[in-house]
């Protein structure tokens, strides 16, 4: 199920927001005070909801930032000091190793009536030199200013979001995207929210075969003819090879190692979509788990005669090309043959 519908992804729009310059060059974070009203929301709306292609968490109990955002829905005047409690969190635990200096911002949005989701966002100042032309008579001169204080649209820039969505009494479901480990969660993050991975790895690996199988079936007349001979075993053979990703907002490599070159508008491409939603990791980018695919034994072999071999791997049918260089002859090897009747598998 996704974290949000696509009718509370047109609704949601900002209510409040605050930020604070936290890094590791700081004893202490800048605490500031609410913007009020929001600023500039079209922009960090943009932002916010880049995340909600991420991974999904939830709180475990008894967590600090779950109970700090309650106390804010408890009482919107808890809004500035307990946003300032998370900044101090945030900052005790991101001093330490190669973190960057940015601002801690905290969010509270709407996703319709009575709905608050909330958006703790680590956001990287960027240093920059700007230009403005002064006009003197008929020459243009430029100004250069050089200032740190500002938010830009790159990717990058926003280092780490969590969307937060409280359940009534106790936990709650929490959206991350975290650059510095994109398949998961960096452990400072992990322990500044306090949360678990509701889906394991090793499940949605499973899962990504069963989306490609399922696609593959529907359209495996449309593939081309050595994709459609064996294009299961293909999928086993691509998805259980070491170090393989699956990135949401990435997924065409993958594509194109198991369908080959698909068409930028090939309904391909909608149904591998549709499968991976209904199976409920078409948001997350995880690392695909060799050992979770188990490949199934049992293969089958067809012609276009119609015949048909069942076997697994341990005794596969020799193939041998035959003597009019066009056929191939299928030898099977057997102790016994236990069944020769009329196949009553199909009415007969």
């Amino acid at each position: 199920m996704s974290f949000l519908t696509d009718a509370e992804k047109q609704m949601l729009s900002i209510s409040r927001m605050i930020f604070h310059v936290v890094g590791k060059s700081l004893e202490e974070p800048i605490l500031l005070e609410e913007i009020e009203p929001p600023q500039f929301t079209d922009f960090f709306l943009e932002r916010v909801k880049s995340a909600l292609k991420g991974n999904l968490f939830e709180f475990k109990l008894h967590s600090p930032t779950e109970a700090t955002l309650r106390s804010i829905g408890e009482n919107e005047n808890n809004f500035s000091n307990s946003t300032k409690a998370l900044a101090r969190d945030f900052q005790r635990l991101h001093s330490g190793g190669n973190t960057s200096e940015g601002v801690f911002f905290v969010f509270e949005l709407m996703a319709g009536q009575d709905n608050t989701i909330y958006a703790l966002i680590k956001y990287d100042n960027e240093d920059v030199v700007r230009y403005i032309l002064n006009q003197n008579g008929t020459e243009i001169v430029p100004q250069l200013e050089r200032f740190r204080e500002t938010f830009v649209r790159k990717a990058e820039a926003m280092q780490k979001i969590a969307l937060v969505r409280l359940q009534d009494d106790q936990g709650g479901k929490v959206i991350v995207k975290d650059r510095s480990k994109p398949t998961h969660i960096s452990d400072y993050f992990q322990s500044f929210l306090e949360v678990r991975r509701v889906n394991s790895p090793e499940k949605m690996s499973s899962k990504l075969v069963d989306a490609f199988k399922n696609t593959f079936k529907k359209h495996r007349t449309s593939l081309p003819i050595e994709i459609q001979r064996s294009g299961v075993s293909h999928i086993y053979a691509v998805l259980r090879q070491n170090g393989q990703q699956f990135d949401a907002e990435n997924y065409e490599p993958l594509i194109s190692a198991i369908f080959g070159a698909v068409d930028e508008n090939s309904p391909i491409r909608n149904t591998l979509s549709k499968n991976l939603k209904d199976l409920g990791i078409a948001e997350e980018s995880f690392e695909i788990i060799p050992e979770s695919i188990q490949k199934p034994p049992r293969r089958r072999l067809e012609t276009v005669e119609g015949t048909q071999v069942i076997y697994d791997e341990e005794h596969a049918p020799e193939r041998i090309p035959h003597e009019d260089g066009v056929r191939t002859k299928i030898v099977i090897v057997t102790t016994e043959i236990t069944t020769d009747d009329i196949d009553i598998g199909k009415g007969s």
